[in-house]
């Protein structure tokens, strides 16, 4: 990887300024280094989401400018510097009725080369955290070093090629600063990644654990019903149904299962493809026209039509006396079996 120019802006919400950091020969050696393992952060970021710039972006339009014409990489910083300035300006006004403020922040314009055809353009804007100086416990602002990467932009210019662009963390305020909108809406994210584990769940079933298949895919489409409108890393949503979940059949590998899982955006593409990072919108998501059948005999079935909540206090297994079966526990059931002897 070849690092052609690399530059970071201290951005100050509340003074309405911001300012290029110009260290000596020892901190922009630091620097370097900070830069390169924000750079490796971006790249490996497994949260981030497909989108396509508009025709009015500036971060488009004045990056292809610097590409022809070099000297214009200072020019290109300081304008990327006061458009995000403008839009976190914007953002901090919308909050202040909550009366939170906006945290300081700094912007990280890396421009680096892994191919003589290709050119990286990779944005960083990370939140300064706030700490008390040990020697006078002075409160000052810094940037944390292990969480280097938080508003992501990787761009990827190829001659012949259409830009490819992944975003982590859209903020309104990021989104607006990019000018850019996503490749596939969130409810077709939703109902892809949605299809997807159903998919993949049909196998833990026909491996025989029935229990886990049912139990999980109840979790699955109830925590997509009881999240709707909010945004998921897919890796999240996995580790907290998948990787969390007691297996109700001791043989069932919990954890194997949900790493094979982790590996689906990278593996649908296509109309199937979904990106790791959306907003749920489950207008699109069929389980109520995927309706899970148990077959209890020959001529009776249990339906169940939709994600229900509490299911393992809603039906229980039975067992007395060599006979098996299950109790639902419902009023309106109830209503259609109870008899003069069953008030007794």
């Amino acid at each position: 990887m070849r690092y052609m120019n690399t530059n970071c802006y201290h951005i100050d919400i509340q003074k309405g300024t911001y300012a290029e950091f110009k260290g000596n020969a020892s901190s922009t050696q630091n620097f370097q280094q900070f830069a390169k393992e924000a750079v490796k952060h971006t790249q490996e970021a497994n949260n981030a989401q497909e989108f396509i710039f508009n025709d009015s972006s500036l971060v488009q339009s004045e990056f292809l400018t610097y590409r022809e014409h070099t000297p214009h990489w200072g020019v290109m910083c300081d304008k990327f510097s006061a458009e995000l300035l403008d839009q976190q300006q914007v953002s901090q006004k919308s909050i202040d009725h909550l009366r939170k403020k906006v945290t300081p922040g700094s912007l990280l314009i890396i421009h680096c080369k892994p191919d003589i055809n290709v050119d990286l353009l990779i944005l960083v804007k990370m939140e300064q955290e706030e700490f008390a100086n040990v020697i006078d416990f002075k409160h000052e602002y810094g940037l944390p070093t292990e969480k280097k990467a938080l508003n992501t932009a990787l761009i990827r210019f190829e001659k012949g090629q259409p830009t490819s662009l992944f975003v982590s963390r859209t903020n309104a305020f990021w989104i607006k600063f990019l000018d850019i909108y996503p490749v596939r809406s969130d409810n077709i994210n939703t109902a892809n990644a949605f299809t997807a584990i159903d998919t993949a769940l049909k196998k833990v079933k026909h491996e025989g654990f029935k229990a886990d298949h049912l139990a999980l895919r109840n979790h699955l489409i109830t925590y997509l019903r009881n999240n709707q409108g909010k945004t998921v890393v897919y890796s999240d949503l996995i580790a907290t149904i998948f990787e969390a979940h007691s297996p109700l059949d001791e043989n069932f590998q919990a954890k194997d299962f949900a790493n094979s899982l982790r590996e689906l955006p990278k593996k649908k593409t296509g109309k199937l493809a979904f990106d790791p990072h959306f907003q749920i919108d489950m207008k699109d998501v069929k389980a109520k026209k995927r309706t899970t059948s148990i077959s209890l005999t020959d001529k009776i079935e249990l339906s169940l039509k939709d994600g229900i909540e509490n299911l393992d206090e809603t039906i229980k297994p039975y067992e007395e006396d060599g006979r098996k079966g299950i109790v639902v526990f419902s009023d309106e059931g109830f209503e259609h079996f109870i008899t003069n002897e069953s008030e007794k």
